[in-house]
């Protein structure tokens, strides 16, 4: 079975490309939904953060905003928040594998934002890394902070900032996938690494 990275920095289109895949019917292990779900109302890592900070989970619902603001105002609270998530998220992505080996699927997509921050490219065959340029990401957040999103504009642009380096990731990648054209675009480019990956199989 192939495991195919999916990662690239906020807005640059990865969900897009995800929702592509899966349409193609490749299984996709969504580490963003993975981390929701942890965190949903009495989820398995809301004990966990109810005892490391105080105050900020209310009969079992964490309050994200409360969050936000201690991540804001003390830099030691992400990384003992990543302490907690990480490990979790790790779990259910290797339940993903073990369901995608036992079905026998021969491609399977782990999109993970932090991929090689987490030392998740390790279970990668191939890493895909989905780039746009930083004044189309920049639009995206507007438009998604215009549509009621809980993240400012200047919040994103503070964690852009502290996220890898887009130059940095594409250099890694064995794939990168643009995505600043039209979706139509990005599909191409996802058939066109499906049939590649097909063609390899039957090589074998």
């Amino acid at each position: 079975m192939k495991v195919l990275g999916l990662t690239g920095g906020m807005a640059a289109g990865k969900s897009t490309v995800a929702s592509l895949f899966r349409r193609a019917g490749v299984p996709v292990f969504d580490a963003d939904a993975c981390v929701r779900q942890l965190q949903a109302p009495h989820g398995r890592a809301v004990p966990a953060l109810q005892k490391a900070f105080p105050g900020i989970v209310h009969d079992g619902v964490l309050d994200r905003a409360a969050l936000r603001r201690l991540i804001a105002a003390d830099p030691t609270v992400l990384p003992r928040l990543e302490a907690i998530i990480h490990p979790m998220v790790r779990q259910e992505r290797q339940a993903f594998l073990r369901r995608c080996r036992s079905r026998q699927v021969p491609f399977c997509v782990l999109d993970i934002p932090l991929l090689w921050e987490t030392g998740a490219d390790r279970d990668c065959t191939l890493v895909m890394v989905v780039s746009a340029p930083l004044s189309v990401r920049l639009s995206r957040i507007r438009r998604r902070y215009r549509r009621g999103g809980q993240m400012s504009e200047a919040d994103a642009k503070a964690l852009l900032a502290r996220q890898m380096p887009d130059r940095e990731r594409r250099r890694r990648a064995d794939i990168v996938i643009r995505t600043g054209l039209s979706r139509a675009c990005a599909a191409r480019q996802v058939r066109a690494i499906l049939a590649s990956l097909w063609q390899m199989r039957e090589r074998r």
